[in-house]
């Protein structure tokens, strides 16, 4: 049969699919190496790093004058200065308000991050180790509450019915299993979970609610590489329990694998 111009195109003369295959998956494989290593190299650094952050945390706190348990805006503002790191990717939002941190919202964090004292999910710092760099090995300089389920910038695109089709079950779940005793912030919504939830109510829960929140620290909130903001979720999610000797081993898999393939 005679080529059409596509298979020209898609298989230049001399070129087999095997040959244009077997270029695929080596080009796939360098790249999958090349970004393990870069998000490894990263890691290091911040932890070659973690004493120079702490301390400048503490010096941080120490000039802005304000007490370290004082949860208000202002002195978040006058303390902590925040490095944006941005995905590669195209995201489309809703109109929305500009970002600003209701009091029910500052109510919630506070009770997470400083009274409860709530661990990150990835690394196991909390607010009272964060100026011990033994518990605090990528020097964290801050404790901030993730929105997990629906980001807040996403709430002015949720449609109700799907909401309480997909996700209100699990809230019920939830609610039904909470130990006796909890502060009043983390049951606030378990009434509305009763039914279906208005439009209305479940932006407040976006915004502030408990079940809708993860305690981590800013490192692995925003940070280039190992920040849930900056990585796509099935990289991120793992990174508590991965080991470093597999990580390794899989590097060395990578360069090896396929050099003697037909594939």
């Amino acid at each position: 049969m005679a080529s059409t111009p596509s298979d020209t195109l898609n298989h230049p003369a001399g070129v087999s699919d095997t040959d244009n295959m077997g270029q695929k998956w080596e080009q796939y494989k360098q790249d999958q190496l090349h970004q393990a290593q870069r998000t490894i190299n990263h890691a290091q650094e911040l932890k070659a790093h973690a004493k120079h952050r702490i301390a400048a945390r503490k010096e941080t706190v120490a000039a802005a004058g304000v007490a370290d348990d004082d949860n208000s805006q202002d002195a978040s503002n006058a303390r902590y200065h925040a490095l944006n790191r941005m995905l590669d990717e195209v995201a489309f939002y809703p109109a929305h308000d500009q970002r600003k941190e209701s009091p029910a919202y500052a109510k919630v964090h506070h009770q997470m991050t400083v009274i409860d004292d709530k661990r990150c999910l990835v690394c196991g710092v909390k607010h009272s180790t964060l100026n011990d760099p033994a518990q605090n090995p990528f020097g964290a300089i801050a404790m901030e509450t993730h929105h997990h389920t629906i980001e807040w910038a996403l709430a002015n695109a949720i449609d109700a019915d799907k909401f309480n089709q997909h996700i209100l079950p699990g809230l019920r779940r939830t609610a039904s299993q909470r130990p006796a005793g909890l502060a009043t912030v983390y049951t606030e919504f378990d009434t509305a979970y009763a039914n279906p939830m208005t439009l209305d109510q479940i932006k407040q829960w976006v915004d502030h609610g408990a079940d809708n929140l993860w305690v981590l620290c800013d490192v692995h909130h925003r940070h280039k590489f190992v920040g849930i903001h900056a990585i796509t979720y099935p990289i991120w999610g793992p990174q508590d329990v991965v080991e470093q000797g597999l990580i390794d081993q899989e590097i060395t898999q990578a360069k090896s694998a396929g050099k003697n393939s037909d594939v």
